[in-house]
């Protein structure tokens, strides 16, 4: 029994460590994500800016 237990305890050290990694490389796509996606949003809102002031500077059809 004492020899699976010091087994398992060194398997633990691995696990952890790849988990950890895991965990580090999800929260950096994360972040990246969103990033990707506020610079998404601004430019979103520019265009949505830009397409408001040419209709609104536009001669009416009427």
């Amino acid at each position: 029994t004492l020899k699976k237990a010091t087994k398992q305890s060194e398997a633990v050290p691995d696990t952890t460590e790849k988990w950890l990694a895991l965990v580090e490389t999800t929260l950096f796509e994360l972040q990246e994500l969103a990033h990707m996606e506020k610079a998404y949003m601004q430019k979103s809102r520019t265009m949505n800016n830009l397409i408001e002031l040419v209709y609104s500077s536009a001669p009416s059809m009427d």
